[in-house]
Parts: C-alpha cells; structure tokens; sequence
C-alpha cells in the first residue's frame, strides 16, 4: 500500500490522501504503518524517488544554447532518439543522466553538421559547471556513436 501511495504522489496529477489508501486494506492497514513503510522506502533508495532522466537534461539543455530552428529541433528529436538507445545498452547503466544528455547533445549536433554550436555547447555546459571533457561524457559519446551505427547500420551522414 505504501508503494501505491508513492507511485500516485509523483506519478498523478491528481491528489489521493493517505485515508482514502487505508480504506481500501480493510482495517488492517493504517496511516502510521502507510507513514513509517513510506519513511522505510524513501531511506532505502536514499531519496532518489524520481530521478532526472536523460530526456529531461536534453529538454533542458537544447533551449539553452540557441534560439529554436529546424536544424536545432532536429538535433533535439535526434538526441532524444540516442537517449532513447541508451536505454538498451547495459555499458550506460552506471553513467549519470547528465553525461549521456551532454554526449548525445554533442553527437547530434555533429552529426547535423552544426560544428559552431559544438563550441558553443562545451562552453555552455563548462559555465553550467558540467565537464564535457570528463571520462564519463567521452565514453558515452563514444557509445552513442557505437549503439547508433548498430541501430541504423545503412545510414550514412
């Protein structure tokens, strides 16, 4: 029961009070035990209830750098298409969001040909204090590159 009313406090738009919860266990369940197992859960995934994912730095990042056109909406859609690639690949399950986001945001906008805003994008990230020239960002980079060629073997920029 504590799990469900979790999963409707981030999830759902709609609020649901701890009450309506212990109704539905027949008496058995009540609100300090709902209370004390959501305390329990929340430690044991020390807080991290609703993690920022890849999709959401991209969504971030990208109206950042410039102002929106078609070449950027590209890089944007591509981007979240490598985001969405990186999920299948187990190498990126131990890298942050943020270092996928920033290497996708990187591969796409060469891929796209946009090399000014390549520059413009490390120093972005560099003033946001992400390091686009850490380990993690060029390994995934390098990933990304790897996975997209073995998605789309017979495309070619």
């Amino acid at each position: 029961m504590a799990s469900i009313y979790l999963a409707i406090k981030i999830h759902s738009p709609q609020k649901v009070t701890i009450r309506s919860i212990t109704s539905t266990g027949n008496d058995l369940i009540t609100t300090r035990h709902i209370e004390a197992m959501e305390l329990s859960i929340m430690k044991s995934l020390d807080w991290h209830l609703h993690p920022p994912t890849t999709v959401a730095f991209l969504e971030n990042y990208f109206p950042l750098l410039e102002k929106e056109d078609d070449e950027m909406t590209d890089c944007l859609e591509f981007s979240r298409f490598l985001s969405e690639l990186s999920v299948c690949a187990y190498p990126f399950v131990s890298a942050k969001p943020s270092s996928i986001a920033v290497a996708a945001m990187l591969y796409s906008l060469e891929y796209f040909g946009q090399h000014s805003k390549v520059s413009c994008c490390r120093k972005l990230m560099e003033e946001l204090g992400v390091d686009v020239r850490s380990d993690e960002v060029e390994a995934c980079g390098a990933l990304l590159n790897k996975v997209h060629r073995l998605a789309m073997p017979n495309q070619d920029n």
